[in-house]
C-alpha cells in the first residue's frame, strides 16, 4: 500500500520480496495533490515504474465530492491508467465525512457508479467500486472481459465468490486473468 511517492531505487530494491504495489492516485489536478502534500507527476511516474518493473499493480482513487469527481478528472485518470496497461484494476471507492475533511458530502453509489463507467469507456477491463456495500450493482464485483463470467463476487470488503482458475484463467472461457492467482 503506497502512496505512489517511489524512486526507481527504492521499486528495485523492494522488487525481490513484494509482488504486488497498490498506489492511491488521489487526483489528476496538481492543485489538490499539492493540498494533500503531494506532486501528482511524482504519483504517474510511480504508477509507470511499478508497471515496468513488472509488480501486479491497482489503483485506487477515493472520489471525493467537489475535490476530485468531474467527469474530465475521472476521465483523465481511467485514460492514464489505461495507457499504462488496461488490465490495472482501478479500485473507487466512496468518500466518507470523517476525520479531518467534513466539508464535502459523502459520495454516492451514483457518483461510483459514473466513476467505472468512465473506466470502462476509457478500456480499463477490471473496475470495481467500493465502500458502499450492495449499492453499486454489478460494479461492486470483477467480471471476465471476454465473456463477462462473475470470477469475484464481493460485499464490501467481504470476497464472497472467487472463480478464477488457480492457473488465473476465466473458468468459463479461459481468457487469462492478470494477476496472482496462486
Amino acid at each position: 500500500i503506497s502512496n505512489g511517492n517511489a524512486t526507481p531505487q527504492v521499486l528495485d530494491f523492494i522488487r525481490p520480496w513484494t509482488d504486488c504495489y497498490k498506489i492511491d492516485l488521489k487526483s489528476m489536478n496538481d492543485k489538490n495533490y499539492r493540498q494533500l502534500g503531494g506532486v501528482v507527476d511524482n504519483i504517474l511516474d510511480t504508477v509507470k515504474m511499478v508497471h515496468e518493473r513488472g509488480f501486479w499493480e491497482e489503483i485506487v482513487t477515493l472520489v471525493i465530492p467537489g475535490f476530485n469527481d468531474s467527469e474530465d478528472e475521472l476521465k483523465r485518470a481511467a485514460d492514464f491508467i489505461a495507457s499504462v496497461s488496461p488490465d490495472i484494476p482501478w479500485h473507487v471507492t466512496a468518500f466518507h465525512q470523517d476525520y479531518r475533511m467534513t466539508e464535502n458530502a459523502n459520495t454516492t453509489a451514483e457518483q461510483l457508479i459514473r466513476a467505472c463507467e468512465i473506466g470502462r469507456d476509457a478500456g480499463l477491463r477490471y473496475l470495481y467500486a467500493g465502500n458502499l456495500p450492495g449499492r453499486v450493482g454489478r460494479w461492486e464485483n470483477t467480471y471476465c472481459p471476454s465473456c463477462d463470467e462473475l470470477l469475484v463476487e464481493r460485499y464490501g470488503y467481504l470476497i464472497r465468490q472467487m472463480s478464477v482458475t488457480a492457473k488465473g484463467q476465466c473458468p468459463s472461457c479461459g481468457t487469462n486473468i492478470p494477476g496472482i492467482w496462486s
